[in-house]
């Protein structure tokens, strides 16, 4: 089976991500050339990649397509791209010329909570000092519809914004929510097959929660069944393993298991809904089903829940897991291995990481080696779409080659999530703050890489899971400290 794959940019954990858990199914993505593609904020080629879809249609089975790409050239510049409602809308048309059945992804788009005048920033350049000021104001437009605030505190904050910004602001979240609403209109006429509608760094209130209530609505008047759940980064591999289950007649079965009472009723940093019910609309998102035993189950996804005090490892440093919490998930893990059952584990307990002493307690209990997979990065959602799509290839695919595939995903995201992420990464945002810096020196990022690589070798030989795996040719796609990449050597 051949998918032809438009990622919402060009990151290894979009793009490459996809890539991988394809080949972990047993199938071929194809992806667009890279002269096409994003780099960061510039934007790709949108004409191009409409000739590439027509060009490549009877070559392929399906398609799994970000709007995002098509539409506005990227996740990150159709935060930033001028272009208005009727230069974006034509792009869809493109869609309608396609004869494989598309699956289509859109982002509802996000509003950070913070300023950020680094050389990350993701948004317009007034968010480099009016940011914070700008989530103030979106919480405050959609608390006034719920009756938790009133109109002086409204008025209060617009009145802390430049007018400008605040005028371009609502006209891109206009612009995207059009593109949404275009997209359901596509899914009822039977353009698109399939359309998830995910929240990127959401929360329960402000203009995003606001738009995708407002989706919500149009979904249930058109009947679409359009998905809807908390994700970004994570779609384009889960929607690769749906498409390549359904082509199979896979439905995977998955019981969620949490050792910790009550762990699966909190939200998440950057969701805006219980974690129960984000778990269910990524096995929904999957084309699999929820099942309450154990013994009933394809996939046991044991899951670290977010803690009762939120972290994030970008911010100051979390409180750490007790003892008793960590000796819970452990004893249920290898509960579940004992049983004979195909295991993951989803590490959502903080934001931007994972928890590295549940990672050293499952290592020392001979246990990480054995889970099927493992996630522990960025958002809930993230983790918990990739961690599944890795563990649900395993019923689509068992053959030597994606099991080998699976084996390296597996190695990559131990050593990324669960030491990179957590330890290393704000270890070396701490060394370059104290040089008052907040992103490294590009002249000095060859050298860093080479470093990086040695910390995360000798990190390495002391995890038993990562026994005969050599790190190699680390990098930074953006050039800056948040996302990594490396290639992964046998060495025995």
């Amino acid at each position: 089976m051949r998918i032809a794959l438009l990622p919402p940019d060009e990151r290894p954990n979009t793009a490459g991500y996809a890539e991988w858990i394809g080949r972990c199914c047993g199938v071929d993505v194809l992806l667009p050339p890279r002269h096409l593609m994003p780099r960061f904020r510039e934007g790709a080629h949108t004409a191009g990649l409409a000739v590439w879809l027509r060009e490549v249609d009877q070559e392929v089975d399906a398609f799994v397509l970000s709007l995002d790409l098509l539409v506005h050239g990227g996740l990150i510049p159709s935060r930033n791209t001028p272009d208005g409602i009727l230069d974006a809308l034509p792009r869809l048309e493109v869609l309608r010329a396609l004869t494989s059945p598309v699956t289509a992804y859109q982002v509802v788009t996000r509003l950070p909570h913070y300023d950020n005048n680094t050389r990350s920033r993701q948004e317009p350049e007034y968010w480099a000092t009016h940011g914070r000021r700008l989530f103030e104001l979106s919480q405050a437009w959609d608390k006034i519809e719920h009756g938790e605030a009133d109109a002086d505190q409204v008025s209060a904050a617009r009145e802390a914004v430049p007018a400008e910004a605040v005028e371009d602001l609502v006209g891109r979240r206009l612009r995207n929510h059009t593109i949404n609403l275009t997209a359901l209109s596509l899914l009822a006429d039977g353009t698109v097959a399939t359309l998830a509608i995910t929240s990127d760094d959401t929360a329960p209130r402000g203009l995003p929660a606001s738009d995708r209530r407002a989706l919500d609505r149009w979904n249930s008047h058109l009947g679409t069944h359009a998905l809807f759940y908390p994700g970004a980064d994570e779609v384009p591999s889960v929607l690769t393993a749906r498409v390549a289950a359904e082509a199979k007649g896979v439905t995977s079965r998955i019981c969620v298991r949490c050792p910790e009472p009550g762990g699966l009723d909190r939200t998440a940093p950057y969701e805006d809904r219980p974690l129960d019910d984000g778990i269910g609309n990524q096995i929904r998102a999957l084309g699999a089903v929820r099942v309450d035993d154990p013994a009933d189950a394809d996939v046991v996804l044991i899951v670290h829940p977010p803690s009762t005090t939120p972290g994030d490892w970008t911010g100051d440093v979390p409180e750490p897991s007790t003892a008793a919490q960590r000796d819970r998930l452990v004893a249920e893990l290898e509960a579940q291995l004992a049983e004979g059952r195909r295991v993951a584990l989803a590490d959502v307990r903080y934001a931007n990481g994972s928890d590295p002493l549940l990672l050293d307690a499952l290592d020392d209990a001979g246990l990480l080696h054995r889970v099927v997979a493992y996630g522990g990065w960025n958002t809930a959602g993230n983790t918990l779409g990739t961690t599944l799509a890795a563990a649900v290839s395993a019923i689509i695919d068992d053959s030597d080659d994606a099991c080998g595939e699976r084996e390296q995903f597996l190695a990559n995201k131990i050593i990324k999530d669960g030491h990179y992420l957590p330890v290393l990464r704000p270890r070396l945002q701490q060394e370059f703050k104290q040089r008052g810096l907040t992103d490294p020196p590009l002249e000095e990022i060859a050298d860093l890489g080479r470093r990086v690589e040695d910390d995360l070798n000798e990190w390495a030989s002391g995890i038993d899971a990562l026994s005969g795996w050599r790190v190699r040719n680390v990098r930074w796609p953006w050039n800056y400290l948040f996302t990594v990449d490396f290639d992964l050597e046998r060495v025995r």
